[in-house]
């Protein structure tokens, strides 16, 4: 028979507003929220567990936040810093665990299958190792979920974060008991069943994931498609990949910005979407990948969004994505409203082969190596030193006396 795998799945607490407390200790035991100052446009990114007591969560507005948590401090939020120490996360990870996948800046799957005599076949020890070796170099905090497969592990783990009550941070799925562990828990803690997925089952008097276990796979089927029908079928059995994968590539790339102010303005649309082509084709080369499909996000005042998408010749140069960009803008803004949010995702990805540029008087070898002395400069000395011109405000320009990328005030990107 084959042997049940060992999966551990990492996720660390409130992982942004912990990195700012690491900075600044008096944040500690206070209300943060990291994605924006008060009063401003955008988005939570993380809220600290004595925010969320208020009902604050992540991908809300920052304006409901601050009605709902009136006495919370709001940070605008370090990427640098979080990615910081997302990496050396990542690095104790691979000292701990012979297999470990990145899952996302504060998400990490770790393999300990055949590492059981290590630490006395007794899978607490193992989880807690975890947590110490994090905690003693970073003194970040985290939560350890281990079950046979990544699904599992996951659910498993959101029952234990701080604002479950858990004093150890940490749970166990013992092989064979995956469905029983997850029978009792709330059909919202389903990952996967979105916010259409999760009405249908409660109109199907499905309050807990147990309750789907008793329906035909053929009525599921029938009710949600055959693929989703499939997957909720499985899922409620607790099954799921146990393929831990030590490198993960992102399927796509991309940036959004909330402007301050809900704007028609020809040129500064065109403008911000230049930046976020830039910003996602740097990017891009930094992955020596090129895409071959461009996706523009378009949200309106009245909060209506809708998003398009072209396939191009693969490529990461900034002018075609940008040329791009701008036309599927064209096209879709057929509302006399104004915009509140824009954003341009690149997916598809290619390995790096020649392709036709935009401008054919320079080779590919020569604008590859022109990209590569400019994504240097940045590297070493910012993003803002070195810009394409599209994305500058020209007035800003004048208006400071300067001309150059630093008097742009750039959108704030997500």
């Amino acid at each position: 028979m084959p042997t049940n795998r060992i999966i551990a799945h990492v996720d660390m607490d409130s992982f942004f507003v912990s990195c700012e407390r690491l900075v600044d200790p008096s944040l500690t035991g206070k209300p943060v929220v990291v994605g924006g100052r008060r009063g401003e446009r955008g988005v939570v990114a993380s809220a600290s567990y004595e925010s969320r007591k208020f009902g604050v969560k992540s991908g809300m507005p920052i304006m409901t936040a601050e009605k709902l948590c009136p006495k919370a401090i709001f940070i605008p939020g370090n990427h640098r810093l979080y990615s910081k120490y997302s990496r050396k996360v990542y690095a104790l990870l691979r000292r701990v665990a012979p297999v470990v996948e990145y899952a996302s800046i504060d998400e990490f799957y770790l393999d300990f299958t055949g590492c059981e005599d290590l630490y006395g076949h007794d899978l607490e020890v193992m989880a807690k190792k975890v947590q110490e070796s994090i905690f003693k170099r970073t003194k970040l905090t985290c939560s350890v979920a281990i079950a046979t497969n990544k699904y599992v592990a996951k659910i498993a783990g959101k029952t234990v974060k701080p604002s479950s009550g858990s004093k150890t941070g940490i749970v166990v799925v013992p092989a064979g008991e995956e469905q029983s562990f997850l029978a009792n828990l709330p059909i919202e803690r389903l990952h996967g069943a979105g916010e259409k997925t999760q009405p249908r089952l409660k109109e199907m008097r499905i309050i807990r994931i147990g309750d789907i276990v008793p329906m035909p796979l053929v009525k599921l089927q029938k009710a949600f498609g055959p693929s989703a029908g499939s997957w909720l079928y499985e899922a409620a059995r607790g099954m799921g990949s146990d393929e831990v994968h030590p490198f993960h590539y992102a399927k796509s790339i991309g940036h959004e910005t909330t402007f301050e102010k809900d704007t028609d303005n020809p040129e500064q649309i065109h403008q911000t979407l230049a930046w976020l082509s830039e910003k996602g084709c740097y990017r891009l080369r930094r992955i020596g990948k090129r895409a071959r499909t461009v996706t523009l996000k378009l949200r309106y005042d009245d909060f209506q969004t809708i998003t398009r998408a072209k396939t191009i010749p693969e490529t990461n140069d900034d002018v075609a994505v940008m040329k791009t960009a701008y036309e599927l803008f064209q096209e879709s803004h057929v509302r006399k409203r104004k915009i509140r949010l824009l954003g341009v995702s690149l997916s598809k990805f290619e390995a790096g082969e020649e392709v036709e540029w935009l401008f054919p008087e320079m080779s590919s070898k020569k604008k590859d190596a022109l990209y590569q002395s400019v994504d240097a400069i940045k590297r070493r000395y910012g993003f803002h030193k070195l810009e394409k011109a599209a994305s500058l405000d020209p007035k800003e320009a004048d208006r400071e006396g300067k001309g150059g990328a630093s008097s742009f005030q750039k959108p704030k990107i997500k």
